[in-house]
C-alpha cells in the first residue's frame, strides 16, 4: 500500500475507496469484525471511527469529529488499522463471508 502521507485519515480514504471500487465486496462485515475486536460489542459506527476510539475513547460518544484526532496517533492507528485488514481476510474472517 503506497500513500501520499502517513496520516491515518489519508490510508483510511485509501481502504474505503478500494472497498467502494469494489461495490463493497472487499469489506463487506468489516465494520461488525472492527466493532467485536475492539469494542468487544456491536457498533453503528464506522469502522475508522472505531479504530481512532482506541487512542480517542470521546470518538464514541460523538464528542469530537474523526478530523481531530491527534496526528501524534497516525502512526499506531495506521498501523492497527494494517493489522486488523490483515486479520479480517486471513483467520479472523468471520465465518460465513467470503474470501
Amino acid at each position: 500500500m503506497y500513500l501520499l502521507d502517513d496520516r491515518f485519515s489519508t490510508a483510511v480514504a485509501f481502504v474505503q475507496g478500494y472497498d467502494t471500487a469494489f461495490d463493497g465486496t472487499p469489506l463487506s462485515g468489516f465494520r461488525d469484525y472492527v466493532a467485536d475486536q475492539l469494542l468487544n460489542r456491536e457498533s453503528r459506527l464506522h469502522w475508522a471511527y472505531v479504530i481512532a476510539s482506541t487512542k480517542v475513547p470521546a470518538i464514541l460518544g460523538g464528542d469530537i469529529g474523526f478530523e481531530q484526532v491527534s496526528s501524534e496517533f497516525d502512526t499506531e492507528l495506521t498501523e492497527m488499522l494494517i493489522d486488523l485488514l490483515e486479520d479480517y481476510q486471513g483467520a479472523g474472517r468471520p465465518p460465513g463471508i467470503p474470501a
